[in-house]
């Protein structure tokens, strides 16, 4: 907030009678030190502060110092307690809302219009991301109209159009997880617009990079999410968040490790795990443990490639659904396949193969199909690799496949239909399918901290 609060806003802040989100800018004003609006201000917090009336003498540096502390404290306070009102508000909005369409929403009482209910909107469409983003998207789409609907009278100006950047940057966010990434760039393009006409709150550039690097992580410009995430990284470690800088991090080396920097991906998301509260986000530490394992195979790291798929399965820690667990249990086939272990490999693409039929996700099926096909060649196994493999290719075809992957696939069908089993002629589709296969996974969740 650049303006100065009224000598009338300053009375009602103290009183409790200016809107919780003027409260926060008031606060947020007088914390950076200005001396006029402190010395309007003091009388009112004569009382608060343990004196009868505001010195009129000169102070000491002592003393003066003391005074300074003490309305630091008292600041602190309410910012705490207008912390507080907020979240209790926003609460209660999100229990009226609960899981009622849109249409039916009840009546809003009048002290959980405006922010209360936008926050509750912003939540409610977050919570949609893994089940329904389409209506995640619609939810958003609501709390947008409403930061643009809100009276002039109830936010500042540039705290008005903070909210609407916010609003356009969720959004944006909403949109990247349905997979529209045409409307997710134009949201996002929007809400850039409205941080130029705002406050520039850095916590707000933080966000907006962040959004902005999954969508480039999406478009697959691991380039420009990777910058984007220094950013995030350099805001929150000057501010002392340690959790969200090492978040940035983990991040960042998956983009890293898409663009094929292995050993630099490993690093940065030890660094990132060095950092982060693994009681506070265990979905993240769990992915971040996935992907550490599927880089340090790529190195050929396999012990520790192991000891990275062990840490999260003895955490108990949460992979986010079924299918996630399957891709968990592929990647311990595949550690298993590379270190000779071709019983167990075999037992974990079974499974894995049958998983994804199930959940209806042929191509990945047919892929860990091709992957038990090899092991069962390594073991010997002719026969049932070559149904394995020929079953796997079939379905390929019939799903359709990049073309860079079609010809080498054919030549595997011919070669295996002809009893042929060329084992490195096997490797070479399958490394080819596996780099088809690898778009970027929306694998950390950018919500707003």
């Amino acid at each position: 907030m650049n303006d100065h609060p009224t000598p009338a806003e300053l009375e009602g802040f103290v009183w409790n009678c200016v809107s919780a989100r003027r409260a926060r800018d008031i606060v947020s004003h007088l914390v950076r030190g200005c001396e006029p609006c402190r010395a309007v201000l003091v009388p009112h917090l004569a009382g608060l502060l343990g004196v009868s009336d505001p010195p009129a003498r000169l102070l000491s540096a002592r003393e003066d110092a003391q005074y300074d502390a003490a309305l630091d404290r008292a600041l602190a306070a309410a910012l705490r307690r207008i912390a507080e009102l907020e979240e209790e508000r926003k609460r209660e909005a999100l229990a009226l809302i609960g899981g009622s369409s849109l249409e039916e929403l009840p009546e809003v009482p009048p002290h959980l219009r405006g922010v209360p209910l936008f926050e509750a909107l912003l939540e409610r469409s977050w919570s949609l991301r893994h089940e329904n983003p389409e209506e995640m998207v619609r939810v958003a789409e609501w709390a947008r109209r409403l930061a643009e609907r809100l009276e002039p009278g109830e936010l500042a100006t540039r705290s008005s159009v903070d909210l609407q950047c916010r609003a356009w940057m969720e959004l944006g966010n909403a949109y990247r997880v349905a997979d529209d990434l045409a409307a997710a760039e134009r949201a996002l393009g929007r809400a850039t617009e409205l941080y130029l006409e705002g406050s520039q709150n850095e916590l707000l550039a933080a966000r907006l990079f962040d959004v902005q690097a999954s969508l480039w992580g999406d478009c697959r410009r691991f380039d420009l999410a990777r910058t984007a995430l220094d950013m995030v990284f350099a805001i929150h470690r000057r501010r002392g968040n340690e959790h969200l800088a090492g978040r940035a991090l983990i991040s960042q080396g998956m983009y890293v490790g898409y663009q094929g920097e292995a050993e630099e991906a490993v690093r940065l998301i030890d660094r990132g795990l060095d950092l982060v509260d693994r009681d506070r986000d265990p979905r993240l530490v769990h992915l971040a443990f996935h992907n550490q394992a599927r880089l340090l195979l790529d190195c050929g790291r396999l012990r520790e490639a192991r000891i990275a798929l062990w840490k999260a399965k003895a955490r108990g820690l949460d992979a986010g659904g079924r299918i996630n667990e399957l891709k968990l249990r592929w990647l311990e086939g595949q550690v298993n396949a590379a270190l000779g272990e071709l019983e167990r490999a075999e037992l974990a693409l079974v499974e894995v193969r049958q998983g994804f039929e199930e959940a209806g996700l042929g191509y990945k099926a047919a892929l860990a199909g091709l992957e038990l096909g090899l092991v069962r060649l390594r073991r010997g196994r002719i026969g049932p690799a070559i149904t394995e493999v020929l079953a796997a290719v079939q379905a390929f075809l019939s799903l359709g496949i990049a073309r860079e992957a079609a010809a080498s696939v054919l030549l595997l069908r011919q070669s295996f239909e002809r009893q042929v089993a060329d084992a490195a002629l096997l490797e070479y589709v399958i490394g080819v399918l596996r780099r088809t296969d690898e778009a970027p996974a929306k694998a950390i969740d950018t919500a707003a901290e």
